[in-house]
């Protein structure tokens, strides 16, 4: 069996270990292009195959802050990126409350960066057989690291998170120039204020080498 499925076997036995009569939240966190989509869904196709609970996919990418709240300390601000991205506020109004209370649904996300323009409100049905998998950056912050049922790091160098930037973000940004331009004097530095400012890493319940998409390893173990 390969490494990627065996630690994804791991963590759905971990889940099914803590899984009592109630919906769970797990987040996955990890810096930018960490590779948290590519492992969530992952775990969710191999949840679904083995018809283990009901899995679904929530990303933060749906919860970012408009424009204007984004840019307010300049477009390439790491401070603006770390403080500025996103609505946690929205995202404990829409899915971690309704979670914890046993509410009747969830909203998958309120805000589509890439349009600029609000999402219609996709509403997801709650029961004690959903497990949410909460993909993005910054989930370790101070405002969110405590409502994870069990929260996943994936860490990469810098160096891999640029290689990959490169690859995948240029569409998103027009050329190969504005990708490094934004992630070296934006997102490289604002990334480092959450490293240092909220330890990730600590706050993790397991940590996972994910500079090889194909070969993960675990580094602090659950």
């Amino acid at each position: 069996m390969k490494t990627k499925v065996k630690i994804v076997r791991y963590i759905i036995n971990i889940i099914k270990y803590i899984k009592e009569n109630k919906p769970l939240l797990i987040g996955i966190d990890g810096i930018d292009t960490a590779g948290k989509t590519i492992f969530a869904d992952r775990v969710q196709k191999y949840m679904l195959a083995d018809n283990i609970f009901e899995p679904v996919i929530i990303s933060i990418d749906k919860f970012h802050n408009p424009k204007q709240k984004r840019y307010r300390k300049g477009e390439f601000s790491p401070k603006g990126f770390f403080e500025d991205s996103f609505n946690y506020e929205a995202i404990k109004t829409n899915v971690i409350n309704p979670v914890k209370n046993l509410d009747n649904h969830i909203v998958e996300g309120i805000y589509d960066f890439r349009t600029e323009t609000e999402l219609k409100k996709t509403r997801i049905d709650i029961n004690r057989d959903i497990v949410l998998l909460f993909e993005g950056i910054f989930l370790n912050r101070d405002e969110l690291y405590k409502f994870w049922d069990f929260s996943i790091f994936l860490k990469i160098s810098f160096d891999t998170m640029l290689k990959r930037a490169l690859t995948r973000d240029i569409e998103l940004f027009g050329s190969l120039e504005a990708v490094r331009k934004k992630y070296e004097k934006k997102y490289i530095p604002g990334e480092k204020i959450y490293l240092n400012r909220c330890e990730p890493e600590r706050r993790a319940d397991i940590v996972i080498d994910n500079n090889d998409y194909e070969n993960p390893i675990i580094v602090e173990k659950y």
